[in-house]
């Protein structure tokens, strides 16, 4: 079971002081950058209103506690992408379906949408009838790295619950605590500030791909390498991840030739910073983040992108 996170808890007590006085809206947005703990907290808030016998959280011992933590709560629905890159309106459909019927085990019924942002504009018609006329004892919980893409009067029925990186030193104090080794600073910002990536995503194989692209891209910028040969050694690896660092490392480079090696995140690469600074151009660079941007679009889209012509694409621009 998640655990709710030292850096949530101002806003999960008026959440649930709201919950307490009855007063908690039938539609949420929980919104925040990626990896700041927007799951944890449905987790923990789904919990708590399904409990028999909540205090500060769920009670974690109560019927409906132990089926929600063998994920067969009925009166608790998931509503996220599955063959489609898009949530569909036959999903919306089923959830307004659900809605509709009397809560199986005597309480309350809760419904997370997530990632809300993908819903498509059908999908969000649907549900947009749904928040206008809520059902009683239940509520909604959209959850979204991106509010800006939902439709604004979908934003404008749901109360909005934002979670955000902690500070600094607090975030660093947390990682001490989850026993992660190495210069923490350092992997805080190579994260952009959030200890949760650090720990999900920072191990030893996200960092040699770290390095191996940096490396890469100077050596396209020389011509030192075919983008060909560069995408086909890539395309075993996750191409959101390699875009995702391709990304920040460029963005980096632009950063340490206008401001300086203090203002980089990425003080480990400094040399490499320099190299790829030297071999390409500003304007060429920006060109890159765009290709890049554009990449990653079509990898999100509901088209089936060729990973390794969409890789070969990209890094063509670096050569």
């Amino acid at each position: 079971m998640s655990q709710l996170l030292p850096w949530q808890m101002d806003a999960w007590n008026r959440t649930r002081a709201q919950a307490v006085e009855k007063k908690l809206p039938h539609g949420l947005l929980l919104s925040g950058p990626a990896d700041s703990g927007k799951s944890e907290f449905v987790d923990q808030l789904a919990r708590y209103l399904l409990c028999s016998d909540p205090a500060d959280e769920a009670c974690g011992q109560c019927s409906q506690c132990l089926l929600n933590e063998a994920g067969t709560h009925p009166d608790y629905l998931t509503v996220t992408l599955e063959d489609s890159k898009q949530i569909r309106i036959e999903q919306i459909r089923e959830l307004i379906e659900w809605t509709q019927q009397t809560a199986q085990q005597g309480g309350g019924k809760f419904c997370v949408i997530s990632p809300a942002d993908k819903l498509n504009v059908q999908s969000s018609n649907a549900l947009l009838k749904c928040l206008e006329e809520p059902p009683a004892e239940t509520t909604i919980c959209l959850v979204t790295n991106e509010p800006a893409r939902l439709l604004p009067t979908i934003r404008s029925r749901c109360q909005q619950i934002i979670t955000d990186h902690p500070k600094r030193r607090d975030a660093i104090s947390w990682l001490q605590l989850q026993n992660v080794e190495g210069d923490l600073a350092l992997l805080l910002d190579i994260a952009g500030g959030s200890p949760l990536r650090v720990v999900r995503t920072m191990n030893e194989d996200y960092l040699a791909l770290r390095t191996e692209i940096s490396t890469a891209l100077t050596a396209l910028s020389f011509g030192q390498l075919s983008p060909i040969g560069l995408a086909s050694t890539l395309s075993s690896h996750d191409p959101v991840q390699v875009l995702d660092l391709t990304y920040s490392f460029i963005l980096e480079s632009m950063k340490y030739e206008q401001a300086g090696e203090g203002q980089v995140s990425a003080k480990d690469q400094v040399d490499a910073l320099a190299s790829f600074s030297r071999a390409s151009a500003v304007n060429h660079r920006q060109a890159l983040l765009d290709r890049v941007n554009e990449a990653k679009s079509s990898l999100s889209s509901t088209a089936n992108a060729n990973t390794q012509m969409l890789l070969e694409w990209v890094f063509a621009g670096a050569a």
